[in-house]
């Protein structure tokens, strides 16, 4: 095992420790923190680069802090436990303005309004709605390690809601839950905030027998915190295990906006998308509402709009709003939520975005406003199609800053300017961003 002395520079996307070494190489180094002089251990060698632990710290950083997790030298998730949280804070910010000056589409001129600084989550632990965790060879359930497909078993994860918490540690301790991890490959844990109870989804390596029918009911009468056991698998959908045909559907309450005078509920499927971080998440759809600015005769088309997240709020004030997303359970739930608020004037279609985009260019179709919320890999080729499309505005919402960056660069190009940017904190303790960024037609 290599040993190596460096500095560490920054903290770059992935939340690794860069610095130099003496030959000339880069180095990559895992809970590191800017500043620090380290002593690296090397876990992989390149040509160019390697990647490495720290064995120890040399001069550390006034802001390292012990992490407070005991699985975050094993675990491959929240991987800046090491930093206090305003220097998180900091890095995600830094790392974000390093992959938009080095995106090689993106000048200076173009970069001219300032990256605002992170904001801030409401809690910094105990906020993901949901966690997924592995189970091999019937073994308990845990966590990947960093950069492996070997797992670490967990008995709670720090940045779970307590709820989650309680309920994994409950079917660690309930002797018929193991034989269901048995013939288990990935236990999903879903808090449903109008009942504060917890659904399990079990991802089942083969179909569903009486047996394990009977296990699931079992468990929900048994342990307090969760209301519904599902199946799924490769071989058949999702399945109502436990009780027998119960609904698949969350529920968040949610305010009165624009034209809605009463609250309603926003409603998702078992296995459909919502973001983790619900208290987060009314930040973030406040920030893209007012970036969207929408008055009451204006025209929008959302993007990947999931369960409505970001339409039915811009739909309480624009003239008519039009969703599109390629997974069925969430354009089920955003008509369904879209109806709960009273709303008629939206539309909503499942189809695959790139084609949707096509045939609506090719139909000269435009729109005042436009809101994107891309999975991780953004928009690669859509940008001459939403140039097209939006005839004022754009927001963008990313959870990728380096797709981001690419993306951005692609949209200059075709006739947008960057007007703001906003990191948003939805994943604390880890080296994920979340950025809204309003573009503006030229």
């Amino acid at each position: 095992m290599n040993k190596h002395s460096l500095s560490i520079s920054k903290i770059i996307n992935g939340g690794f420790g860069l610095g130099q070494l003496t030959d000339g190489r880069l180095a990559m180094i895992r809970q590191a923190l800017p500043g620090e002089e380290v002593v690296i251990s090397t876990e992989e060698e390149k040509k160019n680069y390697l990647v490495g632990n720290v064995v120890s710290i040399t001069t550390p950083s006034p802001f390292r802090v012990d992490p407070p997790c005991p699985y975050y030298a094993a675990c491959g998730g929240c991987d800046l436990q090491h930093a206090s949280y305003e220097e998180q804070l900091k890095i995600k910010r830094d790392i974000l303005m390093d992959l938009l000056t080095r995106q090689k589409n993106l000048t200076d001129k173009d970069l001219t309004c300032p990256i605002a600084p992170p904001l801030p989550a409401p809690q910094q632990s105990g906020y993901r709605q949901r966690i997924r965790l592995w189970i091999k060879d019937g073994a308990v359930p845990g966590f990947r390690q960093r950069r492996s497909h070997n797992i670490v078993a967990v008995r709670r994860c720090l940045i779970a809601r307590e709820e989650l918490n309680q309920s994994l540690a409950a079917l660690l301790d309930h002797p018929p839950a193991t034989k269901l991890f048995t013939n288990t490959s990935e236990l999903e844990l879903l808090y449903n905030p109008v009942s504060t109870k917890v659904t399990a989804l079990f991802h089942l390596s083969r179909k569903p027998r009486p047996a394990d029918t009977a296990v699931a009911k079992n468990l929900v009468e048994t342990i307090d915190t969760i209301e519904r056991i599902f199946f799924t698998g490769q071989q058949f959908p999702i399945t109502a295990a436990a009780p027998v045909g119960c609904d698949n559907l969350f529920g968040l309450s949610c305010e009165p906006v624009g034209t809605i005078s009463q609250p309603f509920t926003m409603q998702w499927e078992v296995g459909g998308f919502c973001q983790v971080n619900l208290e987060q998440n009314i930040q973030l759809v406040k920030l893209a509402s007012e970036y969207a600015a929408i008055s009451a005769e204006e025209t929008v088309l959302d993007l990947f709009c999931g369960s409505g997240n970001f339409s039915i709020p811009l739909a309480a004030t624009a003239r008519s709003l039009m969703g599109i997303e390629g997974q069925g359970s969430a354009i089920r739930s955003a008509k369904t939520n879209s109806s709960n608020a009273g709303l008629t004037n939206t539309t909503f279609y499942k189809k695959p975005i790139h084609t949707a985009c096509e045939e609506l260019t090719g139909k000269s179709a435009s729109f005042d406003c436009l809101v994107i919320d891309p999975p991780r890999q953004g928009i690669p080729g859509l940008a001459r199609q939403l140039s097209k499309l939006c005839r004022s505005r754009m927001v963008y919402i990313s959870c990728d800053p380096a797709t981001l960056s690419r993306d951005l660069g692609d949209l200059v190009a075709h006739g947008f300017r960057i007007t703001r940017i906003q990191p948003v904190d939805m994943f604390p303790e880890t080296h994920h961003i979340e950025t809204v960024v309003l573009l503006e037609k030229h």
